[in-house]
């Protein structure tokens, strides 16, 4: 395989880092969101809440098309539709149109990150290598994605929060235009089925048990992540008391942990395997949760009894993300856009029920407490499912 070309992995990290940009920016401007449209905290999550489920059913949209037209022409629409989708956010005037809004850009966006998933598959030879992109990815695009809460803190400061839904409409229209010019086609292998097949291609999918696994420790990750993005502005700004920008700052945290934990990653692969470092990374989650929850227990609730649990949990993540990504489409050849549009669906299918379950359970009890209940859940059926995939694979191997 040709070594890849500066620009195409320039084109695959910013246009790759365009979903978390799309949540993480406007976090600083919650509080002042709430304000302006005359509703609590609670309310304006939901706009986390439906674009993540937007994500997860667009796609089951996209995959299939591009296993059969191709992965650039996905990519381009996804793009011009997310663009829309910020146009009316950028002009809402109530709470539910933002909600639409944010719906469509998680139909829109899911095109992006689960084709770009399938790219992945298209130029890496094997799964280790697959892995190791991954990894390299996990240390670019989380430095990409911490500078939009920086961003939108400075923009809450100076402006308001529209202003941030205006940079993300300009930040599209600019990778739009770029990703015409730089992006190649790298499906050369298209699915000749017509579309009415999809449901065996999705069938195909759904019914391998492996795939499940490793697909469903990605979405309690996400889970666990959404759900501390969720609550972060009412813990960190309205309990803690930091400012917008402070709050944005918060996140370089979560970027350093990633490039570390994604660094570390790419260094141990070869050495223990996808499926150690995955139970590595559940095991940290486990953790993460506990100290979450003795936190809220005993009411320590600072920004070093916040910031310490995130980190262990940023790390499992970082572990969990381009390992299991690997090990579920490794799996697939020629509908792995399809196997992309499953695993992205499921996984973001958890990240809604995070941001959806931890808004609906602080309302009977403190932030931290259900945080922590939430993540510990997730961290022992995950240490479940990576037991059950290392039985399987050495099994296989023997």
């Amino acid at each position: 395989m040709k070594p890849l070309s500066l620009r195409f992995k320039l084109v695959i990290i910013l246009v790759w880092a365009l979903p978390q940009m799309s949540t993480d920016i406007y976090l600083p401007s919650m509080p002042a969101m709430a304000n302006y449209f005359h509703t609590s905290i609670s309310m304006v999550q939901y706009t986390i809440f439906f674009y993540t489920v937007g994500f997860s059913l667009g796609a089951l949209f996209f995959g299939p098309i591009s296993d059969r037209v191709g992965r650039k022409p996905v990519i381009l629409w996804s793009l011009l539709i997310a663009a829309i989708g910020s146009l009316i956010a950028l002009i809402a005037t109530s709470l539910n149109i933002l909600f639409i809004a944010r719906f469509i850009q998680g139909v829109a966006l899911v095109g992006v990150g689960s084709t770009m998933r399938a790219v992945t598959k298209d130029v890496c030879p094997d799964k280790q290598e697959m892995a190791r992109f991954g990894a390299v990815l996990g240390i670019v695009i989380p430095i990409a994605a911490s500078i939009a809460p920086v961003i939108g803190g400075y923009i809450e400061h100076y402006f308001n929060w529209r202003v941030s839904f205006a940079f993300l409409l300009v930040y599209i229209l600019v990778f739009l235009v770029y990703t015409v010019k730089a992006l190649p086609e790298t499906n050369h292998d298209l699915l000749d089925r017509p579309l009415k097949y999809m449901l065996i291609d999705y069938k195909e999918v759904l019914t391998n048990g492996a795939f499940f696994r490793y697909n469903a420790i990605t979405a309690f990750a996400l889970c666990s992540m959404f759900a501390y993005v969720t609550i972060s502005p009412y813990i960190l700004q309205v309990k803690v008391g930091l400012s917008p920008e402070e709050f944005g700052y918060t996140n370089l945290a979560i970027a350093a942990t990633l490039v570390i934990s994604s660094y570390v990653n790419s260094k141990m692969i070869y050495h223990r395997g996808i499926d150690q470092m995955l139970q590595l990374g559940v095991r940290l989650l486990g953790v993460a949760g506990i100290l979450f929850l003795i936190g809220g227990v005993f009411n320590f609730t600072n920004l070093y009894t916040i910031m310490l649990p995130l980190v262990i949990l940023i790390c499992g993540c970082g572990f969990i993300y381009p390992n299991a990504s690997a090990g579920g489409l490794s799996l697939f050849s020629k509908n792995a856009g399809t196997a992309g549009a499953v695993y992205a669906c499921i996984q973001m299918l958890g990240g809604a029920a995070g941001s959806g379950m931890i808004s609906l359970m602080t309302h009977y009890g403190q932030p931290q407490e259900c945080l922590g209940i939430l993540i510990i859940l997730q961290g022992i059926i995950g240490v479940i499912f990576t037991r059950q995939l290392l039985r399987k694979n050495q099994t296989f191997t023997e």
